[in-house]
């Protein structure tokens, strides 16, 4: 049975405070990968509200329970009429804690969400941490596929990725709002996840700059958005300001690559879990992140 897919990564700049016109580019480029037969369509970190609104989050973070919300509404209707998912990241309130959370709309709704584990520099201050890393199942009309999402900085924590990929997933995606300074660990990074566990990356990244309402500094993006094979090639990559990349995969490339190098299937779970858990146990080790 053929498993081959159209996936599509969206990459602009995203404005402070700019909702309205932040969705509006949103759905202009969504629309184009879509109309190009795009199943699959991947938004950067925090999208919607731009990344530096630290002095109105909770002015711009949305409730998974109104899907009325305009930036639920905006991508769920995209979804239904394509009836296709869209894969985003905005600022999550629930009750009177804020995530920063990756979320799955398809022609029912809500598929699920992923709140954001490791939070990078001032994220500190603005969210709260998640502690799960659920795999969500997407159906198409002959076959089913298993995806993780992650988010940013993530993408250099391999244990995230690990735990997806032996939850079964086949591609795990990542928005993102990454650090042009930092373009050289985005670019290793996200090969390396994908080799290691034997995945499709879909990583869509942010491009432009912002002013950080914290500490006045300027923050620039990286942009570099790709589209990775099980092998860690290079599909797709986009080099340019704003735009989309689009790019066909075979699901079934994951169980050819996982069978070449069986990283998982040779890794020893139990030993990994027994060191771990002798880490965590002792006192002095559990320090061990002072000395960085």
């Amino acid at each position: 049975m053929e498993k081959k897919i159209q996936v599509a990564l969206i990459q602009f700049s995203p404005l402070s405070y700019d909702v309205k016109n932040n969705i509006s580019k949103a759905l202009i480029l969504s629309k184009q990968a879509l109309e190009q037969g795009a199943k699959i369509i991947v938004l950067p970190e925090l999208f919607d509200s731009g990344y530096c609104v630290e002095d109105k989050d909770q002015k711009y973070a949305l409730s998974f329970k109104d899907l009325k919300h305009p930036t639920l509404k905006s991508l769920h209707n995209l979804a239904i009429r394509y009836k296709a998912y869209i894969i985003a990241c905005s600022i999550e309130k629930d009750q009177n804690k804020l995530f920063d959370t990756a979320y799955i709309l398809g022609t029912k709704g809500l598929i699920g969400k992923y709140r954001k584990i490791y939070l990078w520099g001032n994220e500190k201050k603005r969210f709260q941490k998640g502690n799960k890393y659920p795999v969500f199942k997407l159906k198409f009309p002959n076959f089913s596929i298993k995806l993780g999402l992650q988010i940013c900085y993530e993408v250099g924590f391999g244990e995230g990725a690990r735990i997806l990929a032996l939850q079964g997933a086949q591609i795990i995606c990542y928005s993102a709002a990454f650090g042009k300074a930092r373009t050289y660990a985005w670019d290793l990074a996200s090969k390396a996840r994908a080799l290691e566990n034997g995945v499709f990356v879909l990583a869509s990244n942010r491009s432009g700059e912002e002013i950080s309402k914290i500490d006045g500094n300027k923050l620039e993006f990286a942009g570099h958005s790709r589209i990775i094979n099980p092998k860690g090639e290079i599909l797709a990559t986009y080099e340019k300001e704003e735009g989309f990349i689009i790019n066909e995969i075979d699901i079934k490339e994951v169980e050819i690559q996982r069978n070449t190098i069986p990283y998982l299937k040779d890794l020893n779970l139990k030993l990994t879990q027994k060191n771990l858990k002798e880490i965590h146990l002792n006192t002095k080790e559990r320090k061990w992140q002072k000395k960085f």
